[in-house]
This record gives structure tokens, sequence and C-alpha cells, in this order.
């Protein structure tokens, strides 16, 4: 995926060309600058993006959203190892202390009668 064109200030709406394999696209991306120096993008979702050090990485990040995703061309996204489900685990089922009762204990709280009692 490349950066083909941006147009427009920083902060405000840049409009982004992109280019991953013979599609190219322009989007319209809201992009901030933190308070820190980095630049974030609001994502397809209007939730803003991570820290970018560049304008061009948070432009990036919003376009790689937007873009179909082909595995073949991205590895990293495969899980070559599943984590097991809790039906092959021999041990059976993973059970959480504290639904078993087994867990810590939460302090007796003292009611309000009783802090006023101990005040006096």
């Amino acid at each position: 995926m490349h950066l083909e064109q941006r147009t427009g200030p920083v902060p405000g709406l840049v409009y982004a060309t992109v280019r991953q394999g013979m599609t190219t696209r322009t989007f319209p991306i809201e992009v901030r600058r933190t308070a820190s120096g980095h630049y974030i993008s609001r994502m397809p979702d209007n939730r803003w993006s991570i820290e970018c050090l560049t304008v061009e990485a948070a432009l990036l990040m919003h376009a790689a959203v937007l873009f179909p995703i082909e595995q073949e061309l991205s590895p990293w996204l495969s899980n070559p190892k599943p984590a097991p489900s809790a039906l092959s685990n021999a041990a059976g089922p993973i059970k959480s202390p504290i639904a078993d009762g087994q867990g810590p204990v939460p302090a007796p709280q003292k009611t309000l009668k009783q802090k006023t009692d101990a005040n006096s």
C-alpha cells in the first residue's frame, strides 16, 4: 500500500490518494496532531487511530481498513497456531476460581450506622 498524493492542511481534512496493487482510491481523512507531536486519523468507525509518527502513517492506517485485505499478500494476518479450544483440553474446561468460590473473599463493609457509632 502506497500513499500517492495528499492534499489539505494538517490538522484538518486531508484527501489521500492511496494505491494498493492496481487499485487507486482517494479518501477524505480527518487528521490531527497530538500534544506529543504525533498524528492521529479518524478511522471509518469514527474512532481515532493510535498515534503515528508521520502524517503518511496515519493516512495509511485509515486506508488499510477500507482496502480489502488478501491474506496471501499479508501473511502476518494468518494464525498458524490457533489457540486450543476448551473442548480439546484433556483436563476439561478452564474454570474461574472466583466462580467456584475459591477466589479472594472481599472484606466486610461497615454500614453507615457502624461507622458513626465507632466515631462517637
